[in-house]
């Protein structure tokens, strides 16, 4: 099943089966301890009612890749960022390469799963005891990410303690199968034969606010072309570890250094299909 129609899965899973809730004073359709499966190869969600935000997922993936917590650089694809600095700084939490491209994080699940090959401690942690303090406003929604092979299938669960679906998930769903592939393709120098498995998302609170409700109705009923489905496969590495640290491949280097060339001396940005063309050289969409 294609992720466009997970997602309308999903959303018909949280009118059905949720509540309406209001952390923070804003209406919210959630639903608890919530479940779902994606194909890392198709995690795109695209609809006629809300088109593929390209544009966003390059600049998103760039901005991570370079570990740049600085809103300075990801402004210019989303406004949202600049409303969840960290006190007195330009900083955010939740640049997800800063958290886990690293040997800590990225280089343990590598050497976990090449020591044991049935690990069961193959685990990124991405929400970690620092960011518990009052004033912070980007408490990291994610909490950990397993990798586990069975079958000799590299397969991922994610483990989110809140999600929203149209301003997170549409977004986490291609980045975390981006990093699923990333570990399946640094594994398969040690397991040739290995494939890639599964994409487990669990969410503890699973939402979208009110401001999405109409949008969520026309979503969940359209019916899904074919030619608005895509592929999201990385051609080549981006993340590489060679036992003592992570690194930035040439590909990636490449491909980020076209994105962040794309903001011209006005600030203003390429369109999406001209995102879309940079990601294509890059995977297979």
């Amino acid at each position: 099943m294609s992720f466009s129609n997970t997602f309308i899965n999903i959303i018909n899973h949280i009118d059905d089966e949720g509540q309406e809730s209001q952390p923070r004073d804003l209406k919210v359709k959630e639903s608890i301890l919530s479940s779902f499966v994606i194909n890392p190869t198709q995690p795109i969600a695209n609809f006629k009612n809300r088109k593929f935000n390209w544009k966003y997922l390059a600049g998103e993936l760039a901005w991570y890749l370079n570990q740049d917590r600085d809103v300075d650089f990801i402004g210019n694809f989303s406004k949202f960022w600049s409303k969840l600095t960290n006190p007195g700084t330009n900083e955010i939490n939740s640049n997800y390469g800063s958290l886990v491209f690293n040997k800590e994080q990225f280089g343990w699940v590598i050497d976990a799963l090449i020591e044991d090959k049935n690990s069961r401690q193959a685990i990124m942690f991405f929400n970690q005891p620092k960011f518990q303090f009052k004033e912070n406003k980007d408490f990291v929604c994610t909490m950990y990410a397993n990798f586990f092979i069975r079958n000799n299938k590299l397969n991922m669960k994610i483990q989110m303690r809140s999600n929203d679906i149209f301003y997170g998930l549409t977004f986490d769903a291609p980045f975390f199968s981006f990093l699923q592939q990333s570990v399946y393709l640094k594994l398969k120098e040690t397991y040739p034969d290995l494939e890639i498995g599964a994409y487990y998302h669990f969410a503890d609170n699973l939402h979208f606010y009110e401001r999405h409700f109409e949008l969520a109705e026309s979503v969940k009923n359209e019916k899904i072309s074919p030619e608005s489905e895509h592929t999201f496969i990385l051609n080549k590495p981006f993340i590489d570890y060679d036992g003592d640290k992570v690194f930035l491949t040439d590909t990636a280097n490449s491909f980020c250094k076209e994105i962040y060339e794309s903001i011209g001396e006005d600030r203003s940005t390429l369109e999406q299909d001209d995102y879309k063309n940079i990601l294509t050289k890059y995977f297979t969409i």
